[in-house]
């Protein structure tokens, strides 16, 4: 084995590794989004985060939702399709560019979304609900500061 790879035991645990330990805490924040979000108001995780974004912006195109999410487009695309679907939002084609399209709520839609948000803002409040404010400030502060060290390699590769 060459020196300057690392032997199998030099590796850290599981339990120490970021990626992992972020990856383990969402799956766990998603699968538990997910059961609130269908008991609450019969609505997915996906078409959840579209809603939210709506109720932000007031109209969004699903470029703007993709680029500040991060999600894959086709997920957002697929999520947009259920919720037009189902009612819950209309689509607007915008005068600037005849393939983008403003979406908005429905009365059903923001019905719906107001149905979800008490269960998730009591969800959120009980996540937290063992920090200190402080401690909150410094968790998002964290937070940020991972994404911005995973922008900077990403930009330096």
């Amino acid at each position: 084995m060459p020196k300057d790879q690392p032997r199998l035991h030099d590796a850290p645990p599981l339990d120490v590794r970021v990626s992992y330990r972020i990856s383990r805490l969402n799956a766990r924040l998603n699968a538990q989004a997910g059961r609130i979000l269908k008991a609450s108001a019969d609505i997915s995780l996906s078409q959840w985060r579209i809603l939210v974004m709506i109720n932000e912006a007031g109209e969004i195109t699903a470029s703007d939702i993709a680029r500040q999410t991060k999600i894959d487009k086709a997920l957002i695309s697929r999520a947009i399709r259920s919720l037009a679907d189902e009612g819950l939002i209309a689509a607007d084609i915008q005068a600037s560019d005849h393939r983008s399209h403003l979406i908005r709520f429905t009365d059903l839609g923001r019905a719906r979304f107001h149905e979800a948000l008490p269960h998730m803002l009591a969800r959120q409040n009980g996540i937290v609900a063992g920090l200190s404010g402080e401690e909150q400030d410094q968790f998002f502060s964290m937070l940020t500061r991972i994404e911005e060290a995973i922008e900077a390699m990403d930009t330096a590769s």
